[in-house]
C-alpha cells in the first residue's frame, strides 16, 4: 500500500479539518468493529485470529479524534491585555475587559450552543457551580492593584477554585479548539502546578507581551524556566503595537514611527528568537488587539488589516490543521495500515494451517514452540537493558543534582543579584518598612531557588533525552533479532517466506513481518505519535514535564527550610549595624548579601543530602513507566501469535473446519480491511486539504 500523505501547502477552512477529522474517526471506529465481527465468526469457524489488540488500538484512536480537543494556553502578565485579545481571536465579548480586570481564575474557554460558565473546585465531592457569563465575568475577575498584592502575598483570590469552563457559541472554537486563559504569571506553588498542568497537555501556547514594555525579567523569567524546550509550539502577541506610534512626540512623524517599531522588533527578535527557531515570522505578531476587538465584536466579517489579527489567526489556524493535524491523520492512518498487516499476516498463516488435521497440526506447532522462548528471552533481555539504563541515569542524574546543590555558593552573589533588581534596601534599613522588605526579599529568594533548579533540571533534561534516544537505539537491535526469529517460525509454519503486499523491500535479506514489528521496541507509542520516530512525543512529555515538577516540590520545602532560618539569623545581624551605615546602602546591600550566602551555605550540605533520593525516584519512574509499557506491548504481540495458533488446533480438535467456506471467509476479510484502509487514506487526504 502506497505511503500516506505528503505535507500539506494549500490553506483550506478552519473548520474543515475537524469535520474531516470526526469522519476519519468514524472509518477507524468501523474497521475496529468489522475485525471484531470477525473474531466473533472465526471463534465459531477455525478460531479467532486474535486480532483483540488491533482492535483495541483502533477504538482508542477513534475516541481520540472524536474527543480529544486542539488546546491553546494563553500566557502573559498583568496589564498585557489578554482578555481583550482573546475577545478579539473570538470576535464575542466573553471575557471581562472594562478598567484593566484581571481574570482571577483558569478558564477553560469552548464552543457551545449554550453561553454558560462552569466553576469547578479542588474539593472534588463539591458540585461545581453553573453561572451566566455577566455573573462570572463580576464575580470572578480583580483589579490588577489586588491582583499584584495577592501575588505579593503569595496567595490566591479564589483558593477553592480550580478552574472555570467558559462555553460559548463561537464559531473559532467549533469542532475540538479550545483556549485556556489564565492569570497573570506567577511562580506560587498553585499556580504553577496549575498552569503546568495545562502546559504538559497543550498543542501551542500564546504568550502576551507589550509592545511598550516588551520582555520584561518576569517574562523572560517564565520563558526560560518554563517553556524553553518543552516540546510545544510558542506563539507571540506583541500586543498595543498602535502604541508605539501614539506615544511619540510627533505620531505623524513616519521616520520616527519606523524607527520605534524597528526597535522594539531588534528587542524582541533578541530574546525570542531562541523560542521560535527558524519559524521567527511565523511565531511572532505586532497585534493592536483594541482595535481588532471593536472592528470585529460588531462585524465577524470586518477588515482587520493593520490589526494583526489575520495574521495570527491564520498562523494559529494553520498550525493547528498542518502540524498537529497531519499527526493525527498520519497516526490514524499508521494503526489502520497496522491492523491490516496484521490480518495479512495471519490470513496468510491461517490458510495453509486449515489443510492439516488436528495431529499433525500438533506436531506443527510444536516445532515453533522453542520460538516462542526465543521470543520472551529477546522480551527480557530488553527489560533487562532498560533495568541497567534506569539504575545508571538514576544514579548519576541524582549524583549531579547533588553536585549542583554543593556548587551554588561559588555563584550565589552573581545568580541571586538577577533575582532581585527591585529589592529595596532603604526599606530594610527601615523599621516601620522592614516587614513589608522581609516578604520582598522571600519572594526573591523563591525566584532564585526557582531559576537555580530550572537551569539544573533543563541539563538534566537534556541527559534523560540522550539516554532515552540511546535505548531506542538499542532497542531496534532487539526488534531485529525478534522479527529473525518471526521469520524463522511462519518458515516453519508456511514452508516459505511471506512478504506483505506494499512492502517495500522483498530480497532475500527482507524482514517479512517488520512493517507490524516496527514499532515494538520503540518507545510506547503515544496517540499523537509517528511510531517511528526514535524519540516518541509520549516519552518527551515525560522527560520535559516530570522533572519540573520535582523541582518544584524540592523548591517550596528548600524556602520553608531556609526562609525560617535566613530570617531569624540574617536579619538580626545585619539590622544591628544598619543605623552606621544608612547612607550606604550599597555597603548594606553587600554585607546583608554576605550573610544569606553564609547562612545559605550552611544548608547546602543537607539540601544536596535529602533531595537526593526524590530526584533518583523520579528518574526511576520514568524508565519503570517506559519498561511496564514496553514489555505490555511485547507480551500482546507473543500472546496473539500463541494464541492465534492455539485457537486453530483447538477448533481442529473439537469441530470439523470447512475449508473451502473458512478460506472464502478469509480472504474477504483481507480485501475488506484493504479497502477500509484504502478509504481512510483518501479522508486523510482530504481532511489535509491535498
Amino acid at each position: 500500500m502506497s505511503q500516506p500523505f505528503a505535507n500539506p501547502t494549500s490553506p483550506s477552512s478552519p473548520h474543515a479539518f475537524p469535520q474531516q477529522r470526526q469522519t476519519l474517526a468514524v472509518a477507524l471506529q468501523t474497521l475496529a468493529e468489522r475485525l471484531t465481527e470477525a473474531e466473533s465468526t472465526g471463534a465459531t469457524t477455525s478460531g479467532k485470529l486474535e486480532l483483540s489488540p488491533a482492535i483495541e488500538t483502533l477504538a482508542q484512536a477513534a475516541q481520540h479524534l472524536r474527543q480529544s480537543r486542539f488546546r491553546v494556553v494563553v500566557l502573559g502578565d498583568m496589564k498585557r491585555g489578554k482578555s481583550t485579545l482573546i475577545n478579539a481571536l473570538l470576535g464575542a465579548a466573553v471575557l471581562p475587559m472594562d478598567v484593566n480586570p484581571c481574570t482571577a481564575v483558569l478558564t477553560v474557554i469552548r464552543a457551545s450552543e449554550t453561553p454558560q460558565v462552569t466553576i469547578h473546585y479542588h474539593a472534588t465531592e463539591r458540585a461545581s457551580t453553573v453561572l451566566d457569563i455577566e455573573t462570572f465575568k463580576r464575580d470572578y475577575t480583580i483589579a490588577p492593584d489586588e491582583a499584584k498584592a495577592l501575588a505579593d502575598r503569595e496567595q490566591i483570590a479564589f483558593p477553592d477554585v480550580s478552574h472555570a469552563v467558559l462555553e460559548y457559541p463561537l464559531p473559532w472554537l467549533q469542532n475540538g479548539i479550545e483556549l485556556i486563559d489564565t492569570p497573570g504569571l506567577n511562580d506560587t506553588e498553585a499556580r504553577n502546578q496549575q498552569v503546568l498542568n495545562y502546559l504538559s497537555q497543550a498543542h501551542a501556547v500564546l504568550f502576551v507581551l507589550s509592545a511598550t514594555q516588551p520582555c520584561t525579567l518576569t517574562e523572560r523569567r517564565y520563558l526560560q524556566n518554563y517553556l524553553r524546550d518543552r516540546g510545544v509550539a510558542l506563539f507571540f502577541a506583541v500586543n498595543g503595537w498602535d502604541r508605539l506610534q501614539s506615544s511619540l512626540v510627533d505620531p505623524e512623524d513616519a521616520t520616527a514611527v519606523a524607527a520605534a517599531e524597528a526597535n522594539v522588533q531588534t528587542v524582541l527578535k533578541t530574546q525570542l528568537a531562541d523560542y521560535c527557531g527558524d519559524r521567527y515570522a511565523e511565531r511572532v505578531f505586532p497585534v493592536s488587539a483594541l482595535a481588532a476587538y471593536r472592528r470585529r465584536v460588531p462585524n465577524a466579517e470586518a477588515d482587520l488589516t493593520g490589526t494583526g489579527l489575520s495574521e495570527l489567526l491564520q498562523a494559529l489556524t494553520q498550525f493547528l490543521r498542518d502540524e498537529r493535524g497531519q499527526t493525527e491523520v498520519q497516526h490514524a492512518y499508521g494503526v489502520a495500515q497496522r491492523a491490516y498487516w496484521q490480518v495479512q499476516e495471519s490470513v496468510a498463516r491461517r490458510i495453509p494451517l486449515l489443510d492439516q488435521d488436528a495431529a499433525s497440526l500438533r506436531q506443527t506447532l510444536d516445532t515453533v514452540q522453542g520460538e516462542f522462548e526465543q521470543l520472551r528471552e529477546i522480551r527480557d533481555r530488553f527489560g533487562e537493558l532498560i533495568d541497567q539504563t534506569r539504575d545508571t541515569q538514576a544514579q548519576t542524574i541524582a549524583d549531579s543534582f547533588r553536585d549542583y546543590i554543593h556548587n551554588l555558593e561559588a555563584t550565589f552573589e552573581t545568580d541571586f543579584a538577577a533575582t532581585q533588581p527591585e529589592l529595596n534596601m532603604g526599606a530594610f534599613l527601615d523599621p516601620k518598612q522592614r516587614s513589608q522588605f522581609q516578604r520582598d526579599f522571600q519572594r526573591a529568594f523563591e525566584r532564585y531557588i526557582n531559576d537555580r533548579l530550572a537551569a539544573w533540571e533543563f541539563m538534566a533534561r537534556q541527559d534523560l533525552a540522550a539516554a532515552f534516544t540511546e535505548l531506542n537505539r538499542q532497542g531496534q537491535d532487539y526488534q531485529v533479532a525478534y522479527a529473525q526469529v518471526v521469520d524463522v517460525m511462519n518458515e516453519k509454519l508456511l514452508g516459505g517466506r511471506f512478504h506483505a503486499v506494499g512492502a517495500q523491500d522483498t530480497s532475500a535479506n527482507y524482514s517479512p513481518w517488520s512493517d507490524r514489528l516496527q514499532d515494538l521496541f520503540t518507545a510506547v507509542p503515544d496517540y499523537l505519535n509517528d511510531t517511528m520516530r526514535s524519540f516518541s512525543l509520549f516519552w518527551q512529555q515525560v522527560l520535559q514535564w516530570g522533572l519540573i515538577y520535582a523541582c518544584i516540590s524540592i523548591a517550596l520545602r528548600l524556602v520553608a527550610i531556609l526562609f525560617s532560618s535566613l530570617a531569624l539569623n540574617i536579619f538580626g545581624a545585619v539590622a544591628l549595624t544598619a543605623g552606621a551605615v544608612a547612607v550606604q546602602a550599597e555597603l548594606v546591600r553587600r554585607d546583608f548579601l554576605k550573610a544569606v550566602k553564609q547562612e545559605f551555605a550552611k544548608h547546602l550540605p543537607e539540601i544536596a543530602r535529602d533531595q537526593w533520593q526524590p530526584i533518583y525516584n523520579a528518574v526511576r519512574r520514568c524508565f519503570e513507566d517506559y519498561k511496564s509499557a514496553a514489555i505490555e506491548h511485547i507480551d500482546q504481540d507473543i500472546d496473539a501469535r500463541q494464541g492465534e495458533l492455539d485457537n486453530l488446533l483447538h477448533q481442529k480438535e473439537a469441530n470439523a473446519v470447512h475449508r473451502e467456506q473458512e478460506i472464502k471467509r478469509l480472504q474477504n476479510l483481507e480485501a475488506a480491511v484493504a479497502a477500509d484502509v484504502q478509504y481512510i487514506q483518501t479522508i486523510g487526504a482530504m481532511a489535509l486539504g491535498e
